[in-house]
């Protein structure tokens, strides 16, 4: 075979190669059927707003409730607290006369942690330039479409799970870290950064 049929053959097969990896899309993040993962990342990403449904105030548990729930204990008592919307349940104490159980709130404010849109504002030169370096080797036949695409969304995934890990600010409200026992916004049982994973999808 000459060389430059040789040549042509192989631009045909990177043009086929290329074909293959422009028929797939990468998605990276929350695994997309499970639901509770969803809802959490989407308050974590942009915030929310939480008000009772149904009931008068939304009960916060101290670290004196460990994980029950009001509806678990037979002699608490209601507590006005300084404003018309703070309030307590408190249960008798013999030491102290009584200990609060749970803060009441009439709304708690979850504020947004992007911690998505940080990743891909921070790393998206760093993934397209391994992006087109995977794309170039596999074109010229040193990797298979399939390796671009392993490669590329280990990496995104790493870099996600790491900021993550790093994610301060805001902290978690004084509750809030009291009751888990450290102040990592993002990470209270580790499932949430656990779970972001990558898929491909034909198109």
């Amino acid at each position: 075979m000459d060389r430059m049929t040789e040549d042509f053959d192989n631009t045909a097969e990177a043009i086929r190669r290329l074909q293959e990896l422009q028929s797939v899309r990468l998605s990276v993040g929350v695994p997309w059927l499970n639901n509770h993962l969803n809802m959490i990342a989407m308050v974590q990403e942009y915030g929310k707003t939480i008000v009772p449904v149904n009931r008068q105030w939304l009960a916060l548990p101290t670290p004196n409730s460990g994980d029950k729930r009001p509806a678990d204990f037979q002699n608490l008592f209601f507590m006005l607290g300084k404003t018309a919307d703070q309030a307590y349940l408190a249960m008798p104490d013999a030491n102290s006369g009584f200990k609060i159980m749970f803060i009441l709130r009439k709304s708690v404010v979850i504020p947004p942690r992007p911690f998505l849109r940080y990743s891909f504002n921070h790393h998206l030169g760093r993934w397209t330039e391994l992006g087109a370096d995977l794309a170039f080797k596999c074109m010229v036949g040193q990797i298979e479409p399939k390796d671009v695409y392993s490669v590329l969304g280990e990496a995104m995934v790493k870099d996600i799970k790491q900021t993550i890990t790093d994610f301060s600010t805001p902290s978690n409200a004084p509750l809030t870290a009291k009751n888990k026992g450290f102040n990592d916004p993002l990470i209270d049982s580790g499932e949430l950064r656990d779970s972001i994973t990558w898929i491909t999808e034909r198109i």
